[in-house]
């Protein structure tokens, strides 16, 4: 396969109301922390060097990796709710020096361009599921010209038109043109309170006094965790999407969280759905499901140095460029 015949494959394979799977991946080309970079951070803190278990978790981290070493450790509850806190204030602060950054607009260009190809082509809506908790994807919703929705109501750019007849055309294609964005492991800007009430609080430099961030955390507490709500209502939203889409685009996923996976892979091995992934480096799990005998339109893309692996078919193949890369995925696409 040469360049020209990968983009003709993934000009097929997303040909069909494509769905986006965005991972931590997605988000590292933008300053946020990786796992390695979380984990630099929770060695620091002071709780968490007090607890029994820390000499083992922290040697688990550089062997086992962030998740599996507090996966292996038998932490307080004192010390999961630090490690919660902390991830929100690690990831919280590369969010908001992105959407400071005064080349943000710029920066965004491909993210933006992505929900332009895939809204046009669709009956003006567009669906992601992450279990990212930053706020990339709503900053390039709004930098498009597209309403959110996230299960939450509200816009992060704002800039005065007044109230011309063009600026009145612009309000309703923008009402019409929908991005829905399914965070099935929370975000920054969700909190609940003392009294279990759920509330957004956007772009907080901190965790407001009273509240509790509705993220996630790494480890296996996030399976329990996300019976609760919103978590269940977002997961529940986002099976039923992975149903009504015709073909799936993977950026920067790992193929390494149990909410969303049995349903994208039922999809594309029983409901024969094609599926592209676009990473950095393809995961051993990435590798067994994706490339699995019943998968049969698949195509991974990954970085090979100055090419890219396309691995199609169970053979693989040195394209040029980087079109695993996002921004010049966008431009073959």
């Amino acid at each position: 396969m040469n360049l020209n015949d990968v983009a003709k494959l993934i000009q097929d394979y997303l040909s069909d109301s494509p769905l986006v799977v965005l991972g931590s991946g997605a988000s590292v080309p933008y300053g946020l922390p990786t796992m390695s970079g979380l984990a630099s951070v929770l060695r620091k803190d002071a709780l968490l060097q007090m607890e029994k278990d820390s000499t083992k978790l922290f040697s688990d981290m550089d062997s086992l990796g962030l998740e599996a070493a507090i996966d292996n450790s038998l932490l307080s509850e004192a010390a999961k709710n630090q490690i919660r806190r902390l991830t929100w204030d690690c990831i919280n602060e590369g969010d908001i020096a992105l959407f400071r950054d005064k080349d943000l607009e710029e920066r965004m260009q491909s993210l933006v361009q992505l929900i332009k190809k895939i809204i046009t082509t669709s009956p003006n809506q567009f669906t992601v599921v992450t279990t990212n908790y930053d706020r990339l994807f709503e900053y390039a919703t709004d930098l498009y010209g597209a309403s959110t929705v996230t299960g939450f109501e509200g816009n992060f750019f704002r800039k005065f038109y007044g109230f011309s007849d063009s600026v009145n055309n612009k309000r309703i294609a923008a009402r019409e043109r929908v991005v829905k964005i399914l965070k099935v492991h929370g975000s920054l800007d969700w909190f609940m309170a003392e009294d279990g009430s759920i509330i957004s609080f956007p772009l907080q430099e901190k965790i407001p006094t009273g509240y509790t961030p509705l993220i996630v955390p790494p480890g296996k507490e996030k399976y329990s965790t996300t019976h609760e709500e919103p978590y269940r209502t977002i997961i529940e939203e986002a099976d039923k999407e992975f149903k009504r889409a015709g073909s799936f685009l993977c950026i920067g996923y790992g193929f390494n969280d149990s909410h969303i996976q049995p349903k994208l892979i039922s999809q594309i091995k029983s409901g024969g759905k094609p599926i592209v992934v676009i990473t950095k480096k393809a995961t051993d799990e990435c590798l067994r499901l994706v490339t699995d005998t019943n998968v049969k339109k698949y195509l991974i893309l990954e970085d090979n140095g100055s090419e890219t692996r396309a691995i199609f078919n169970n053979e693989y193949t040195n394209v040029n460029g980087s079109i695993w890369s996002l921004k010049d995925f966008m431009e073959v696409w």
